[in-house]
């Protein structure tokens, strides 16, 4: 706050906690200044720029994610576990997920995650190179699927989804395909096709198996 013609002191760590409660979507210098009540040069004097202010925060938002391994879950169980609880934490915290596809890890909690993983599937036969394959292809559709849905989610109040409706009532075809899907949630849907991804994933690569280039010898 400015008391007296004077900016009040504030540290590093209330400029993350005003960005943790702003937001990675919304995440600025200005909305930063504005929360803490001081101009965006003093912000400025405590973080270099608004990239190095979005890996601060996205930090810290990801320090708050606690993945669970279920030791008797067999690896393709595991993948789709670690891409459930991805899943679940991105769509909980926006933003979360266009920092991790943008570039991972960038500090000390996405290592820690990347670590966590690896000895995962470690306990599951996988040596580190295999596991970090493995949990990076995961990890790359789930944010993807996640992004995407995030999206759509948006656009459901848009004139966009008007159009999209009308474009499957005008045929007859799509009528009837819509008509045999059964009712379910989108995380039915990122089950099924996660669960899916991962069996496919574990049968290439199954633990002992050296990673090889698809159309190269093994």
């Amino acid at each position: 706050m400015r008391t007296g013609g004077r900016t009040a002191m504030f540290t590093l760590d209330d400029v993350v906690e005003a960005g943790m409660r702003i937001g990675l979507v919304e995440l600025t210098m200005q909305k930063v200044a504005d929360a803490l009540g001081v101009t965006t040069a003093a912000v400025y004097r405590h973080v270099p720029s608004r990239s190095a202010l979005e890996s601060l925060v996205g930090e810290a938002i990801l320090a708050k994610l606690e993945l669970v391994d279920d030791p008797a879950e067999p690896a393709a169980a595991h993948l789709v576990s670690f891409a459930s609880q991805l899943r679940r934490f991105t769509l909980g915290h926006p933003g979360t997920a266009l920092y991790f596809q943008r570039l991972f890890p960038r500090g000390a909690s996405g290592v820690r995650l990347l670590e966590h993983q690896i000895a995962a599937l470690g306990r599951r036969g996988y040596d580190p190179s295999a596991a970090t394959v493995l949990s990076s292809a995961i990890a790359t559709i789930t944010l993807g699927v996640t992004v995407g849905e995030q999206e759509r989610a948006a656009l459901l109040e848009s004139p966009a989804a008007d159009e999209a409706m009308a474009a499957i009532a005008g045929s007859d075809l799509l009528r009837q395909a819509a008509a045999g899907i059964p009712a379910h949630t989108p995380e039915d849907y990122f089950v099924l096709m996660i669960t899916a991804t991962a069996e496919g994933l574990v049968a290439q690569l199954p633990p002992g198996r050296p990673i090889t280039v698809p159309g190269t010898a093994p």
